[in-house]
This record gives structure tokens, sequence and C-alpha cells, in this order.
């Protein structure tokens, strides 16, 4: 395997399960660790959480913060998509999407833990479901790899039906 550069940890959210390697990287990588800050504001909290369940307690390296529309190497950009956590952002390419623990094959991310929110999580799904394409692969936290065009239709949580009632912009609503 050839030599490969690191150009950045990006943390989805501060979950012990997403983050417990984050220093060790940043320090073997010489890169920079980002976040949203929301997150970074809770992670005492998650880092209880962890010790709580049995986990050991992540060590966080200091971050760079980064909120919707950020630019990061590569060509990716973030979308602030909160509700598992404040702070979870998802990480979008070409064609396809990064959700953490936003949007999984045929559900989403729990909202019962310190910090989580059932409306804003809706809210964060809807719009992934309105400005991504539905070709675009969805790559989640845990779980297979999925489409924004299969989760609109067959996600057992959040379909795209439950988005046609919200307001904003909905390219599904006819103008009056």
């Amino acid at each position: 395997m050839g030599n490969r550069n690191a150009l950045a940890i990006v943390a989805t959210h501060l979950h012990f399960d997403h983050v417990g390697a984050a220093r060790e990287l940043v320090n073997r990588l010489n890169t920079p660790f980002m976040v949203h800050r929301l997150d970074w504001e809770l992670r005492d909290i998650f880092n209880e959480l962890a010790t709580e369940w049995g986990f050991p307690k992540p060590e966080l390296p200091e971050p760079t913060f980064i909120d919707d529309g950020s630019e990061l190497p590569l060509g990716l950009k973030v979308i602030h998509t909160p509700g598992h956590t404040p702070g979870s952002i998802s990480i979008v390419g070409d064609d396809f999407i990064l959700t953490g623990d936003t949007l999984f094959e045929g559900s989403v991310g729990r909202t019962d833990l310190p910090g989580g929110n059932m409306d804003r999580l809706r809210d964060s799904v809807c719009k992934l479901y309105r400005e991504l394409p539905d070709y675009f692969i969805v790559y989640p936290g845990h779980g297979p790899p999925t489409t924004i065009g299969e989760e609109k239709l067959n996600n057992l949580i959040i379909p795209m039906e439950a988005c046609l009632g919200e307001t904003g912009n909905n390219f599904y609503e006819q103008p009056e």
C-alpha cells in the first residue's frame, strides 16, 4: 500500500464510539481535528456517558470548529444536521454523503441521549432529502450504505412523506 497523507480528522459528532481514537490519529498523522462547536460544548457530558456505559473516556485534541457550509479538504462540504446531537454534521462529496448517526439504512440516530432532539433530527433528515439528489450514496456511521432515494421511500422512522407537512422550502409544495 502506498503512502497516504491524511488532511484532517473530522468528527460527525462527539459520541465516544466515533472519537475514541481521535487524539491518537491527530498525533500520529499531524492533522487538525475538526468538530462542530455545539458538540464541543457538551464533550464532558458525552464523556460521562462513555464511563457510565463502561467505556474509556475519549481524550480529545483541541479542535478547529466547523459549521454548516464549511469547506473541508478534497472539496468536501459540511452540512449541520442536528438532532442526534446538537452539533451533528454530515459531510458531502460529489455523489455521496457521510451522515454519522443522522441517517442510517432504514432508520435514524437515537435522540434519547443528552442533547438529542427528534424534531431537529427530522428537520435535518428532511433537509438532506430536499437538498440532495436521490442517487447520492449515504455512508452512515453504522451499518450498510444506502441512497437518499431509497431512504425517502423506505426509511421506517423518517420517510419523505414525514417531511411534506413542513413549512419552508419544500419542493413538493404547490404554490398557492
